[in-house]
């Protein structure tokens, strides 16, 4: 097995076989810059080569082995073992936080608290609008009425108030009989049914008190309107156009629509 001399850039270096010598011949190897014969495929290192009649300057080369880490069995099982039981519990603690932990956090504990949030908001803010309204319609009602100068009590003033309404609910009733009687008072009634001071009465009664109707004339009423008057037991109050859909519905032409044609 001869040596073979080979110049790569400038310098002759010694291969030492036929085998390695064939092997850069064909390829399967090549020098690289350090003067190691190195394979083609791996890129390992074959073979430190041997140069002469180098023109290059001079590199000091420091060849660093790397020498295995020692082996401990025990040890190294051990280490295993110990990434083998953290990434297990890793493992479950994740599929229950997704399939126990949020589940239950949420219907348990996000869920509630939303809708507790939603209703206490809710409850302060009808409260709220109700402690506005009475205090509105209670200041109103000081302004517009006298100084009282008789007493009455609680139920006799009931009494009156239901006259209030029903003389009113009397009047709203009596439209349809009207229309078909052919009176031409109906324009009359109309307007007072819905004249806009009339109507704040009304409805000031109603949400004063949602009892002061008895049950037949409140179904009269919400016959009537085609509608509850009360909705959590707070008023809706009674507007002056549901009152002229009333007498539409009856067939009568009201004044605005009379003036149209």
């Amino acid at each position: 097995m001869a040596e073979h001399s080979v110049s790569y850039n400038g310098i002759i270096y010694i291969i030492p076989n036929d085998e390695l010598y064939w092997k850069r011949e064909n390829g399967e190897a090549f020098i690289d810059k350090y003067g190691r014969l190195i394979d083609s495929k791996s890129k390992k290192v074959i073979k430190e080569l041997e140069h002469k009649g180098d023109r290059r300057p001079v590199v000091q080369r420091n060849v660093v082995v790397v020498q295995p880490p020692e082996e401990h069995p025990i040890r190294d099982a051990a280490k295993q073992a110990v990434a083998d039981v953290a990434y297990d519990s890793i493992h479950r603690g994740v599929d229950w936080a997704f399939d126990v932990g949020i589940p239950y956090l949420w219907h348990e504990h996000i869920v509630p608290f939303f809708h507790r949030t939603k209703e206490t908001l809710t409850t302060k803010e009808l409260k709220a609008d109700a402690v506005i309204a009475k205090s509105k319609a209670s200041t109103d009602v000081a302004v517009r009425q006298p100084k009282a100068t008789t007493k009455m009590t609680q139920e006799e003033a009931d009494a009156e108030k239901r006259k209030v309404l029903y003389h009113w609910l009397g009047m709203l009733s009596s439209l349809k009989k009207l229309h078909d009687a052919g009176e031409i008072d109906i324009d009359a009634t109309l307007a007072q049914l819905t004249d806009p001071a009339m109507l704040e009465r009304v409805n000031t009664l109603l949400s004063e008190n949602p009892n002061l109707l008895e049950t037949d004339k409140y179904i009269v009423l919400h016959s009537l309107l085609g509608r509850d008057l009360y909705e959590e037991r707070q008023l809706i109050p009674i507007r002056a156009a549901e009152i002229t859909t009333i007498a539409e519905s009856y067939g009568y032409e009201t004044r605005s629509d009379k003036t149209e044609d």
